[in-house]
């Protein structure tokens, strides 16, 4: 039974306490709750109705007459006052109210993160649910194929179609499990999201120090989504029948390709970045050198990972082989300096022609004019996974330097100043080359800057190479650039006869040397394999930098 010695009193006179203040840690009685928050208005308050679980954990366990107030940091427990004079001498000591006010902050942060995680977890098992849906509409469109051709030939092949069609199921069931083990797996993930979110707002609701001190995040390990196993649907094959080979021919089963679905880490700003999942050889392999015949070479672009198509100072656009022989050429006269090629999702070649001031295409048709740019002189330039043309430019008299996105010949966007006014990019005339990374950010290599610049797809700057956080032997001075799926950037440092990789965030990772010699202009085939043009010696090396 309670004593008038067991009230609680307020912290700031004898009256019994009726409130309590998180922020403050203080109770409060009624007439000093409102002295409280007047005499501090600067600082914020969060006043609660006060609760004998307030008082409870309140009391020092070694001192029960004395509240905690202080936080040790040597045992990771609260203490009051008295206890840095005994058992917690020359330990840590931090207030009490500022360690809760950190945890309720990280909580917050937390609390805002896991919604985010929640948004996109949802998005991965909806695209789980679809690509599920998808397949089996695949598979049984598939099945019904097979089965009309049963129908049609069934006393012939009613045991080659009974064979297959055990066979499809097998790879169906075993498909249809791999795309349920990722939504499980997402679920369970979206489960602990959703039980973290509601632990959190418990935790901010209910303000039980004791809880908030035992808090421990999980936001650091649940922000990396997990790669997962993909399915491409199995496809039957069904060549022309023919009597004498018809049972050969009937049909055959393409089985279903299993791969590997990079995972992606979620920003505190929401923001998405795939996961690497090739990783960078001990060390890189000259595969094959080709001597082309070019003169300066200066602009390449693989079309596969067999055929390349090169632009030097002789003025052709040339396609060769891996063997070095000329597939097609046709003259492209630009009368410019800086020789680059672009080609696009229907295989036509971009290429600048600087005195024109002009994007011409060469397409079926033979050369037309694509972009006009009066007043600005065209340099670097690729397509983007939208089918828009990016291309470096700078004006005539070489004072100012951009970069335009054009789509069907029109400008569409324009970067050229960061967000507090300032260039990008250096003016002068020398090269500048371009590319998209596979995060959607736009890479450029600047001469005049010595650097390479990286933007988001807004055109909002995200950082700058310059070369600095490596070991050089001569400045740096980028050229040629490329990207691989990894979101790797690869540029040309043709005065140190290498090629530079940094990450998507620009850290350095190594150099590429292979025996290069005078390397410029760069590409990669669809195998990933890295084509370096050299400008001086007008060969191409091939070099294998991935596992």
């Amino acid at each position: 039974m309670n004593t008038a010695q067991d009230v609680v009193r307020c912290s700031q006179c004898t009256e019994a306490v009726t409130h309590h203040c998180k922020i403050c840690q203080k109770n409060l009685c009624l007439q000093c709750k409102d002295e409280h928050i007047d005499k501090s208005k600067s600082t914020p308050h969060e006043i609660i109705p006060f609760t004998s679980k307030h008082h409870e954990w309140q009391k020092c366990v070694d001192h029960p007459t004395e509240l905690k107030t202080f936080y040790c940091q040597d045992c990771k427990v609260p203490i009051c006052q008295l206890c840095p004079t005994r058992n917690h001498k020359r330990h840590g000591i931090e207030v009490l109210k500022d360690i809760c006010e950190t945890s309720r902050m990280t909580i917050t942060g937390d609390l805002k993160e896991l919604k985010i995680f929640k948004v996109e977890y949802s998005k991965v098992i909806k695209g789980l649910e679809e690509k599920a849906t998808i397949y089996t509409e695949h598979t049984n469109h598939e099945n019904s194929s097979l089965m009309k051709l049963g129908e049609e030939l069934h006393k012939i092949v009613d045991r080659e179609i009974e064979r297959i069609q055990k066979q499809l199921a097998n790879m169906v069931k075993e498909d249809l499990q791999i795309l349920q083990d990722n939504k499980d797996e997402m679920q369970g993930s979206y489960k602990r999201v959703k039980y973290c979110i509601e632990r959190n707002n418990r935790l901010l609701e209910e303000d039980n120090p004791i809880e908030m001190l035992e808090y421990k995040s999980s936001v650091d390990e649940l922000r990396l989504v997990p790669s997962m196993k993909d399915v491409t649907p199995p496809k039957l094959i069904m060549p022309n029948i023919k009597e004498e080979k018809i049972i050969e021919q009937v049909v055959s089963l393409k089985p279903s390709v299993h791969s590997i679905l990079p995972g992606f880490t979620i920003s505190k700003a929401g923001d998405i970045s795939m996961v690497s999942t090739r990783v960078l050889m001990t060390e890189p392999t000259l595969i094959k050198a080709i001597f082309t015949y070019s003169k300066k070479l200066k602009g390449i672009c693989c079309e596969s990972d067999e055929k390349v198509w090169i632009y030097g100072d002789d003025e052709e656009i040339k396609q060769l082989d891996k063997s070095g022989s000329i597939l097609n050429v046709f003259n492209a006269v630009s009368k410019g300096i800086q020789k680059d090629i672009a080609i696009n999702k229907d295989g036509h070649i971009a290429f600048a022609h600087e005195e024109d001031e002009c994007i011409n295409l060469v397409n079926k048709k033979g050369i037309e004019k694509f972009v006009d740019m009066a007043g600005w002189i065209p340099y670097g330039l690729c397509f983007n996974s939208e089918g828009d043309l990016m291309v470096c430019m700078r004006t005539n008299n070489q004072e100012e330097s951009k970069v335009g996105v054009f789509a069907n010949g029109s400008l569409k966007q324009e970067i050229q100043f960061d967000n507090t006014g300032k260039p990008l990019f250096l003016p002068g005339r020398n090269n500048m080359y371009i590319c998209e990374n596979g995060n959607g950010d736009i890479c450029v290599s600047d001469w005049n800057a010595r650097a390479v610049i990286v933007m988001k797809k807004s055109g909002e700057f995200r950082f700058r190479y310059t070369g600095s956080n490596s070991p050089i032997i001569k400045n740096f001075y980028p050229h040629g650039i490329a990207t691989d799926s990894c979101c790797r950037i690869l540029v040309a440092d043709r005065d140190n006869n290498c090629v530079r990789v940094i990450d998507r965030n620009g850290t350095f990772l190594r150099y590429i040397k292979c025996g290069l010699k005078d390397p410029y202009a760069l590409s990669l085939d669809s195998e990933e394999n890295l084509w370096v043009g050299e400008c001086d010696t007008n060969c191409i090396r091939i070099i294998k930098y991935l596992e």
